[in-house]
């Protein structure tokens, strides 16, 4: 899916959220404010799962062909096989791919594509191998 369509896709979704929490007003039964804001709290997190992902996958999309060794500065290899991630986020994990660099001289790896978690078991992030890939 490219920028557009997951740009389409998430406003399709922010609409289907505003208009399921908008046609539950005036029903039979009132709803109590606790239950209001707790919809809109889980649709707000819902949403920022959402955007949190759609900025991952465009940070993948915009990694360089070519990564360099932060160590040695030489040219690092991209295995074919990308990582799938989980990130504990405050709104809720998110699942995400990630293509690592590889740099056989100084055996370090990493994900180029974006920045480097401060402390990566702190942040939550775990690392998966999608079968298949």
């Amino acid at each position: 899916m490219d920028r557009n369509e997951r740009r389409e896709a998430f406003l399709r979704e922010a609409g289907r959220l505003y208009d399921e929490a908008m046609s539950r007003a005036g029903g039979e039964r009132a709803e109590r404010f606790d239950d209001l804001e707790e919809q809109a709290e889980e649709s707000g997190r819902k949403m920022a799962r959402e955007l949190l992902a759609n900025r991952l996958a465009a940070e993948e999309e915009a990694m360089p062909e070519k990564v360099m060794c932060p160590e040695c500065g030489g040219p690092m290899r991209r295995p074919k096989k990308r990582a799938l991630r989980n990130l504990d986020t405050f709104s809720g994990p998110v699942r995400y791919e990630r293509q690592h660099a590889i740099c056989d001289r100084c055996k370090r790896s990493f994900s180029p594509s974006g920045p480097p978690a401060r402390d990566s078991a702190a942040r939550g992030i775990h690392t998966t191998h999608p079968q298949g890939m």
